[in-house]
């Protein structure tokens, strides 16, 4: 019986010690955890381990049933345990469906919260986004399938690894781990595009990053969550968008310079049509050139009348690289009748008119007048010349030639519009002209004004003994001889038939008579000759007027032609002067 007894009495502690140690277990279990119990299940969990306890009472006081004092704590002890084991019954029984139902639940919730990780996870891996999760020290903790996709790297490859070890560009990786110190630095999000390639192979790629931090619940460590959107083709797109607006903006300021230069030289061409003078020509292609070529300096060159030579008739810019005058054959141009380019970049022929040093570019454009090479245009620039500035060039010296060759015609069409063909003096309706003009200024100045009528005596016979040829040789020396008696600012025209009249300003009427007399003994004494044969000299009658104020120029001239005729009517030959008493 001794070792029944034993067996039983060591049994009876086993369970004792158990019964105490499983509510211990559990206590320090829950206290580890932190794990809450719902308060409706309060009582149920502390009567549960109440009726524990008490087996473990019952069965530590079974050990020592031989003593009575312990068999009636015993009894005791029954007797509470069965007391409390039928509250727990009785309060179990109708919270058993209630707590099959919370641990129903809490399965549901367990099962729920794995489909909602499960959807996080396959949210996170599935998205066209690259997503991550670092630690303070922006070592990665986790990052989903499109990284890997997009790196080229297995799930595990990265783990535990910081930018600056995974990235090739350590600027790159630099950068990024700024923006996280960033992110834990401010405890804010970060919005912001980073440049971060994709692989070794240099090309570019542009993320739209968003970082946010938060906290590990689980660890209390701080994190740093990111999601980044490949916006490489946006970036290309907004360059290629920012290329064409600048292309487009190239493009019109080179349309506004077209159109300026058209401009300037539309101005020229109608400043050109308005020149009298060969000066003004070159003053409005000088100002035209330094409109359209500010930085560059240029000439023209006309080929004298004698051809022995070419002079630089205008000049513009800062610096003279040519001479002034030089022979044809010193310019290429001039020999070849084609442009003649010389540049650092274009090894043309060097003409012998530049002025050494040469250095820059020069160009020499010939200008045609009337099929022949009449002179140059020459540009010079520290710069290269560019096909379009070689191209208006060409334009200019072009318009230039025309617009010589145009006022030499109008200078040819003016003088024989003025001049009468025969005599080469002015005509008729000249002299009205200009005695206008002439009657005005004295009127204006205070000085007299003179005019001078004279008629060849006779000549209506002269004409029918020599003929119509000789008679015209004879009309031809007296306006050579009164050319040359006359000054220079005298004006002398040929009235008509045999008459000529000549307007002399700024002479007083003594000097007048003087000058008169003179030429009336000049054209008496003047010899005439048809070849070798002489002819019979001729006389001439004059009459002279001096203005007045208000007088016009009609009767300033029948006040002279009157005096004429009353010279003839005296005797010929002679020179009258007008008077008040001579009425029309």
């Amino acid at each position: 019986m001794e070792p029944i007894y034993w067996n039983c009495i060591i049994a009876h502690g086993i369970t004792a010690f158990s019964s105490f140690g499983i509510p211990i277990v559990i206590g320090v279990f829950f206290a580890k955890t932190k794990v809450t119990i719902s308060s409706k299940f309060w009582l149920a969990f502390f009567l549960s381990g109440a009726f524990v306890l008490f087996c473990g009472f019952d069965h530590f006081l079974a050990m020592f049933e031989s003593q009575m004092a312990v068999s009636l704590l015993h009894l005791g002890v029954l007797d509470i345990m069965a007391f409390i084991s039928l509250c727990a019954l009785l309060y179990l029984m109708p919270t058993t469906y209630q707590i099959i139902e919370a641990i129903a639940k809490s399965q549901e919730d367990t099962r729920e919260l794995q489909r909602s990780q499960q959807m996080q996870r396959l949210f996170l891996d599935q998205g066209p986004f690259l997503a991550y999760i670092k630690d303070e020290q922006s070592r990665m903790l986790y990052y989903n399938q499109e990284l890997q996709s997009r790196f080229s790297v297995t799930a595990q490859e990265w783990l535990g690894k910081t930018d600056s070890q995974f990235l090739t560009d350590p600027e790159e990786a630099r950068r990024v781990i700024e923006n996280d110190q960033m992110v834990l630095k401010t405890v804010r999000p970060l919005k912001l595009i980073e440049q971060v390639k994709t692989s070794a192979d240099d090309q570019a790629c542009y993320w739209l990053s968003f970082k946010f931090p938060f906290s590990d619940y689980a660890t209390g460590d701080r994190r740093i969550g990111g999601i980044s959107f490949d916006i490489t083709e946006s970036i290309e797109a907004q360059r290629s968008l920012t290329d064409l607006n600048r292309q487009l903006e190239e493009k019109t300021l080179k349309l506004e310079a077209k159109k300026q230069e058209l401009i300037y030289l539309s101005d020229m061409a109608d400043m050109l049509y308005c020149c009298e003078s060969e000066d003004e020509v070159y003053q409005v292609v000088a100002l035209t050139c330094s409109k359209l070529f500010p930085n560059m300096s240029g000439c023209i060159y006309i080929i004298a009348n004698s051809k022995s030579y070419v002079q630089m008739n205008s000049f513009w810019g800062d610096k003279k690289n040519s001479k002034e005058i030089f022979s044809q054959s010193d310019c290429w141009a001039l020999r070849r009748g084609k442009l003649n380019l010389l540049s650092p970049h274009n090894s043309g022929l060097i003409c012998n008119h530049l002025i050494e040093p040469i250095s820059g570019t020069h160009l020499c454009v010939p200008l045609f007048g009337q099929g022949e090479v009449i002179g140059i245009l020459h540009i010079y620039t520290l710069e290269e010349i560019s096909p379009e500035d070689q191209q208006i060039t060409e334009i200019i010296a072009r318009t230039l030639a025309i617009a010589l060759n145009n006022l030499s015609i109008k200078k040819r069409l003016t003088y024989d519009n003025l001049r009468d063909g025969m005599t080469q003096l002015f005509n008729h309706n000249y002299m009205q002209t200009i005695t206008e003009q002439r009657l005005a200024e004295a009127e204006r100045s205070g000085e007299p004004l003179s005019v001078i009528f004279l008629d060849i005596d006779n000549f209506k016979s002269y004409n029918s003994r020599y003929g119509h040829l000789t008679a015209n040789i004879v009309l031809q020396g007296l306006a050579k001889l009164l050319l040359k008696s006359i000054r220079s600012f005298d004006i002398a025209c040929r009235w008509g038939g045999e008459e000529f009249v000549i307007v002399m300003p700024n002479m007083t009427l003594e000097n007048l008579r003087k000058r008169v007399e003179q030429l009336r003994i000049d054209v008496e004494q003047m010899q005439l000759k048809d070849g070798d044969r002489i002819l019979q000299g001729i006389t001439a009658s004059f009459g002279i007027a001096v203005s007045e104020p208000g007088i016009t120029v009609k009767d300033f001239l029948n006040r002279a032609n009157q005096a004429m005729l009353e010279a003839k009517r005296t005797g010929k030959n002679r020179v009258i002067e007008y008077v008040n008493t001579y009425n029309s």
